[in-house]
């Protein structure tokens, strides 16, 4: 499904997510006519793929660190960036600097209604494969070799996050769940194959991103049945729960942690419902959040990654089709390049991109 103006947008953002799966159910009574009231579709009604993304119409809805952390840097072959795509069924590695446009150098397949996607502190690549559950790949090299697959029993799988995912907790969001009630954040691992817990908020009926903290602490960027962005904090992953207070982004979307804590999140829509989106860059949300800075993109972005070294932003832009690649920093971003690298990312939605290995969350 492609996006076009900023109503169809609109329509489309929680689409997105919401992918090829079920109906949406939601009322849609706080957004525009124009974009409530749509069924599941390609992107949920409101947001992500194949979610009950119910709420808006058919749219669519991250110096040297082992000086400072103690271990040797990764190799050259294990740095770079990937790309996802909704209706592909492979992902894309590319070089950590791609400002030539060159072709990707390796996919990772088969790949099944991927939205977004999690890079951990070592390059282990997660890939939440829809109701398919999610596969983790070794960060040995870009494209690396399958450590283990999970089987999400929870929902349909969007977005994962992880310090260590070959050995600890991975956070795994979940759009809605099986039975099509609310979304979730399950708490998973490769060593056990599964999910050990599942948590819930009523203020996440919509599920966005998700990311986790070195200290263990997750958040979960969602819209509530109002269809007002929130963001909840759980403290060591566990609990019901708490809704930060001044989280002012006006959709759901991505969420990344840069290396001095700070939560770097995507807005799929600016205010009242308009493109272009927007990186919004918070410190604390635990559950106070200070806003740093907010950065207004050049198109329409859902998921995007901090790179390693803090220095570098990276995003598809799901109108053009570029990846668009951003300098950092928690005061503000600006676009340095976008590359297209071959990949048909106008006709299979590439919804989210991210750096090999990830920030030092």
């Amino acid at each position: 499904m492609r996006l076009f103006s900023a109503a169809v947008s609109t329509a489309i953002a929680a689409a997105l997510l919401a992918g090829c799966a079920g109906n949406s159910t939601g009322s849609n009574s706080s957004l525009p006519s124009s974009i409530g009231g749509a069924q599941g579709h390609g992107v949920g009604a409101a947001g992500f793929r194949g979610v009950p993304v119910s709420t808006v119409s058919q749219k669519f809805l991250r110096a040297h660190h082992h000086a400072l952390f103690g271990k040797a840097a990764p190799p050259a072959g294990a740095k770079g960036i990937y790309v996802s795509a909704f209706a592909a069924s492979n992902m894309w590695g590319f070089p950590k600097n791609n400002s030539g446009n060159g072709p990707s150098t390796c996919e990772v397949s088969p790949t099944t209604s991927v939205n977004s996607f999690g890079v951990d502190n070592s390059g282990n690549l997660m890939v939440p494969n829809a109701f398919d559950g999610v596969s983790v790949y070794s960060g040995s090299s870009m494209c690396g070799p399958l450590l283990g697959t999970i089987t999400d029993p929870y929902g349909q799988a969007s977005d994962a996050s992880a310090v260590d995912a070959a050995n600890g907790n991975i956070a795994v969001g979940n759009i809605f769940d099986n039975s099509g009630a609310p979304g979730s954040i399950s708490v998973c691992s490769v060593s056990s194959g599964t999910c050990s817990a599942n948590l819930t908020n009523p203020n996440m009926f919509e599920m966005g991103g998700v990311a986790m903290s070195s200290n263990g602490d997750c958040w979960g960027d969602a819209i509530n049945e109002s269809d007002i962005a929130v963001l909840v904090w759980f403290q060591g992953c566990t609990g019901s729960g708490v809704v930060t207070t001044g989280f002012t982004n006006g959709f759901y979307g991505g969420v990344d942690i840069d290396n001095k804590g700070n939560l770097v999140t995507t807005s799929l829509f600016g205010p009242s419902f308009s493109l272009p989106s927007q990186v919004v860059v918070y410190s604390g949300c635990n559950p106070a959040c200070t806003m740093l800075s907010s950065t207004t993109l050049s198109g329409e972005n859902i998921f995007g990654h901090v790179g390693r070294q803090n220095a570098r932003f990276v995003t598809p832009d799901l109108e053009t089709g570029g990846v668009e690649v951003y300098s950092y920093k928690s005061s503000g971003l600006s676009l340095l390049y976008s590359f297209t690298g071959g990949i048909p990312c106008v006709s299979d939605e590439c919804e989210s991109a991210a750096y090999s290995p990830s920030s030092q969350k």
